[in-house]
């Protein structure tokens, strides 16, 4: 895991240009969500820069893909700002499919609750207790199939259909074993979803702080390009031993 750490943190600072380029897409990303929901905006021109985020979205998700993608297949160089279709597509496909994983646990949740209601009774507190570590354990096992998923598809150029070969997902996450699927665990929920969400935050409240833009430019996008590299080199070794 060193390794991978050390390649990840090497791969991420050798392209400084493209860090900023994905950065900007980043903040543009936030920066929409921000201005379409002020006052005083005409219609037309949210909905303009309500489209224009969540294309911008898209593409970031599949550029991230591409990057474990990439890598996966054994690239060292940061993908190019090109293909955009190409790397639109695979933004709408990892999209669906995450929506797809995870509307199902959602339900379960929501089905979960009133189950739960209704077996432990009318105090609040118990049922509260079981119901955040249901939604937990829950997530938490939706969250590692779904990253194995990711991985698989990296392996089959993205097709949606490789997402749900679940004989070869469940393999990959027996292959990844406790340490490597604990450090996506780490990488991905701990790390940088706490991470990008306070950025995230910072730059839809206050989009022209210094602070955010920086944060946005060059933390967020440095992170996420670290974190697909991670996933990307994970997946490797795992073909590499088969």
């Amino acid at each position: 895991m060193k390794d991978i750490i050390i390649d990840s943190l090497k791969y991420s600072s050798s392209n400084w240009v493209k860090v900023l380029l994905l950065g900007l897409v980043v903040f543009l990303v936030d920066l929409s969500d921000a201005l379409s929901f002020l006052g005083g905006l005409a219609g037309e021109l949210s909905f303009t820069i309500i489209v224009a985020g969540l294309i911008l979205g898209i593409y970031q998700i599949g550029f991230i893909f591409r990057i474990v993608e990439e890598t996966t297949h054994g690239s060292d160089t940061m993908p190019k700002f090109d293909k955009f279709w190409n790397t639109f597509l695979h933004g709408m496909k990892e999209g669906l499919v995450t929506v797809i994983y995870f509307i199902i646990p959602l339900i379960l949740i929501i089905i979960g609750v009133f189950l739960f209601g209704d077996l432990i009774g009318p105090n609040p507190m118990d049922m509260e207790l079981v119901i955040i570590i249901f939604v937990l354990f829950l997530a938490s096992i939706t969250y590692l199939i779904y990253q194995a998923a990711v991985l698989n598809m990296a392996n089959h150029h993205g097709t949606i259909k490789s997402a749900f070969d679940f004989k070869r997902i469940f393999k990959k996450a027996r292959d990844m074993g406790i340490k490597r699927l604990g450090f996506i665990y780490l990488l991905t929920v701990v790390f940088a979803v706490t991470v990008e969400s306070t950025i995230h935050d910072a730059v839809t409240s206050n989009p022209f702080d210094p602070l955010s833009i920086i944060s946005a430019l060059l933390i967020a996008p440095y992170i996420l390009i670290f974190i697909a590299r991670a996933l990307g080199l994970i997946n490797r070794t795992l073909e590499i031993k088969k």
